[in-house]
């Protein structure tokens, strides 16, 4: 489980801003949530399954606060090219390990 901590461990970069804090991230959600499955719900949520669409859910908050960046961005909007910057390279990390640990678990 030490990739599940390594997504988790995303938001503790240092360096980071109101805007892409940990806690601006987890209030984030885009089109098409991610769900529990029924199979995990009747489980009562435990275990692997569980932790790996937690994770999820926070891979797709990051995407989702990348691609509002990238549209502020493209608009001219967006003051501070960095922000996205970083919430791309955190969404793009946080994306590969997700994987990396669905493919190990596989």
């Amino acid at each position: 489980m030490a990739g599940l901590e390594a997504v988790g461990a995303l938001g503790g970069m240092t360096g980071m801003t109101g805007a892409m804090s940990p806690q601006a991230v987890a209030g984030v959600t885009g089109p098409g949530t991610v769900g529990l499955p029924s199979a995990v719900e009747k489980a009562g949520g435990g275990g692997f399954a569980a932790t790996l669409l937690s994770q999820l859910e926070s891979v797709q908050g990051l995407q989702a606060k990348s691609a509002d960046l990238q549209v502020q961005a493209a608009t001219g909007d967006l003051t501070d090219i960095h922000d996205y910057t970083i919430a791309s390279t955190q969404a793009k990390i946080a994306t590969e390990v997700t994987v990396a640990v669905r493919n190990k678990g596989l």
